[in-house]
């Protein structure tokens, strides 16, 4: 059993293949949707789904904040976090919970099958700048830190006061981990941009809070216990 935490936002149309993929896999999952405010339907499709467990924010709250309320909510040893556009293969989930027998974190990367990758240079660019200085400050080797799929066992988070409700939350996580002393180790994912939809995400804006809350971190040794 693991928990599967998925924000989602305004992703009506695509949430039917992404439950068919997930509930195609040979694995007993506990599937959290926190919805961010979406106006399309969403909220309605995912209650009328039996098995799964739904919290609704009913206004736009931040993607960090969708990802602090889906951890607190799980009760699972081990969680997944998963997107619901697609962009993250949910078949490999069963490939994370297996590394993770053997690491405490583990973060599924874009980069490391050693084929091109369909993303604009800038968002690349800017993804391999910050996941640069983020394996510098906080003396890790990642290649993706700004994944949207990993797999984290329960202790590793349990205890944490997460403050980040946007997209920095993603390197709070990752910052209260490594000071935690956890190794952050990935595996391989395929990445598919997504189809449906627009990602809500900008890019430069989100870049700059990130080395803020990096370098905070690391002068403060928050999460550090």
């Amino acid at each position: 059993m693991a928990d599967v935490v998925v924000p989602v936002f305004n992703e009506r149309e695509i949430l039917p293949l992404f439950l068919n993929r997930i509930e195609a896999l040979p694995l007993t999952l506990n599937l959290i949707f926190i919805d961010n405010g979406s106006t399309d339907g969403t909220v309605e499709f995912l209650r009328a789904r039996p098995g799964i467990t739904l919290i609704s924010h009913g206004e736009n709250l931040g993607y960090g904040r969708s990802l602090i309320d889906g951890l607190l909510c799980s009760t699972s040893e081990k969680v997944i976090i998963i997107d619901a556009d697609c962009e993250y293969p949910p078949e490999a989930i069963p490939l994370l919970l297996d590394r993770l027998a053997t690491a405490s974190v583990v973060y599924g990367s874009r980069f490391l099958s050693g084929g091109p990758v369909n993303m604009s240079h800038s968002r690349k660019w800017g993804n391999n700048i910050l996941t640069i200085f983020f394996n510098l400050l906080y003396r890790q080797g990642l290649t993706d830190l700004y994944t949207g799929m990993k797999a984290l066992r329960r202790e590793t988070f349990q205890g944490l006061s997460f403050t980040k409700s946007g997209f920095e939350h993603v390197v709070e996580l990752a910052a209260c981990l490594a000071l935690r002393g956890h190794r952050i180790v990935e595996i391989p994912i395929a990445y598919t941009p997504r189809q449906t939809g627009l990602s809500e995400m900008r890019h430069l804006k989100e870049g700059l809070k990130a080395l803020r809350v990096m370098i905070s971190y690391r002068l403060n040794n928050h999460g550090g216990n």
